[in-house]
């Protein structure tokens, strides 16, 4: 690690403060566990200690419960409690040492022992019905019963006296660990605050040097002054950086000013590209409906035809008859053209269809000229006007309404329509339909089928059709379409 480096600087006093706050954890730490096992090793023997008193009054409970009744229940008691008591007797110092509490816990283990040993002895006498051997060994266990209480209680006697003298030692001791602490937090402090003092100037200011220069490139200002480029560190690297930075940018920004037609033509590439994939979406719906085999949907509603003719089901037989005729034109390519003739014959069956469903609700209206048949159009262009018809703009008249159909032509196009009494469209709609806002969540179905209509008129006829809308006593759409087409 380089220490003429801005990393190497922070590191490294970073690391100085960091070992003079460790330190001062350490030594808190080290006096905190010695107070704290201090006073652990006190609790821990006077609770060995409680539970061998405990122990030892149940044992002898028992022990004098079943010499008088000779219960079973009372037998069971005595050899838990007398296990437990050995168990307890056990963790006691077992070894010689030099220490008074040691000794004494030596003693009291042996103690215990024997007064087991009486017990057991007591225990079988009384089974095999061995008076005076009993009596002999249960008088032997009470004497053993006081020797041991007495010297728990001087045991913990001595326990009790070491742990306070131990804790007084570090109870001195807590002043000077406190103002130890005080120190190295306050001296750890100080340090931080001057490398703060000092850093402050040695990093920031040449920093907000360099913002500033960054500013003023912003505002197209490539003079401003710059950090000494004489520096070693980072902001040295930085400095020189951004100058050389600075001055290719200058560079590019004339260059920028040649380029500009470049960047016309590529506008203008990208609009075709946009152009070709909104082409591409047309192609991709296509495939995705050349999926669903026409002819299987055909035949299988022609089949129905025929079973509603053989039941004199005339009704359901023309009603099959124009839904087979509507679903085989309608799942052709939507990009081909056809005559104005097939055209107005599937916007005769659509209607069929809907009269079937809403009987005289609806009513209609085709006027064709006859000049207009054999002409080409676009497909599928007046049923999607007259759904919009009926859906959006009869939809809510109870009454119904009326819808009107017309084909009609002049030497230079020919204008399809479709006309209805509903409730119109507002301005805002119009407008979204005809302008060239995407589709979004926002937008009604309404819309979805004009802009569908719209964008197909555009491109079978390379931009020359369009599509109008008037929204006066109803709503009327008209798709102007060149005779060529």
């Amino acid at each position: 690690m380089k220490l003429n480096t801005v990393r190497g600087r922070i590191i490294s006093h970073s690391a100085v403060i960091l070992a003079i706050m460790m330190l001062a954890t350490i030594y808190t730490g080290l006096t905190t566990f010695n107070l704290t096992d201090s006073v652990s090793v006190l609790f821990s023997n006077n609770l060995l200690l409680k539970e061998l008193r405990e122990s030892l009054a149940q044992t002898d409970a028992n022990l004098t419960n079943y010499l008088m009744s000779k219960n079973s229940d009372a037998l069971k008691d005595y050899i838990k409690n007398s296990t437990r008591l050995a168990e307890i007797s056990r963790k006691l110092n077992n070894e010689i040492r030099n220490d008074e509490s040691l000794l004494l816990q030596r003693d009291l283990s042996r103690l215990v022992g024997h007064y087991l040993t009486e017990t057991e002895s007591c225990v079988t006498a009384k089974r095999g019905r061995d008076v005076q051997a009993y009596s002999d060994s249960y008088d032997e266990s009470r004497r053993s019963v006081e020797l041991i209480r007495y010297l728990a209680e001087q045991t913990e006697r001595v326990f009790i006296a070491d742990s306070l003298s131990a804790f007084s030692g570090f109870r001195s001791g807590i002043p000077t660990t406190i103002n130890t602490n005080a120190i190295l937090v306050v001296a750890a402090s100080l340090f931080s605050f001057m490398l703060l003092l000092q850093y402050s100037y040695t990093l920031t200011e040449p920093i907000t040097i360099l913002a500033s220069a960054a500013r003023a490139v912003g505002r197209g200002e490539y003079d401003a002054a710059l950090p000494p480029l004489g520096r070693t560190d980072e902001i040295g690297v930085m400095a020189t950086a951004f100058s050389t930075m600075r001055e290719n940018i200058r560079k590019a920004f004339d260059e920028l000013k040649s380029k500009a037609e470049i960047e016309k033509n590529l506008m203008k590439e990208r609009m075709v590209v946009l152009d070709m994939e909104h082409r591409l979406k047309d192609a991709e719906l296509m495939a995705l409906q050349s999926q669903i085999n026409p002819h299987f949907l055909y035949n299988t509603l022609s089949a129905g035809m025929g079973i509603a003719w053989s039941e004199k089901a005339d009704r359901t037989s023309l009603f099959l008859e124009n839904l087979a005729g509507f679903i085989r034109y309608s799942l052709r390519p939507t990009f081909r053209t056809v005559r104005v003739a097939e055209e107005i014959e599937c916007a005769r069956r659509y209607i069929s269809l809907i009269k079937a469903r809403f009987g005289e609700r609806y009513r209609f209206t085709i006027d064709v000229d006859d000049k207009t048949l054999e002409i080409q159009t676009p497909a599928l262009l007046l049923q999607p006007l007259i759904e919009n018809a009926i859906t959006h703009g009869l939809g809510k008249k109870e009454e119904g309404g009326e819808v009107r159909v017309s084909v009609r032509s002049t030497d230079t196009e020919i204008l399809l329509s479709v006309q209805d009494d509903g409730e119109g469209m507002s301005a805002r709609e119009i407008e979204r339909v005809l302008g060239e806002e995407p589709e979004d969540e926002g937008t009604s179905k309404r819309g979805i089928g004009l802009k569908n209509v719209k964008r197909r008129v555009i491109l079978s006829t390379n931009g020359e059709g369009r599509i109008d809308i008037e929204s006066s006593n109803g709503t009327t759409v008209s798709i102007h379409l060149p005779r060529q087409a």
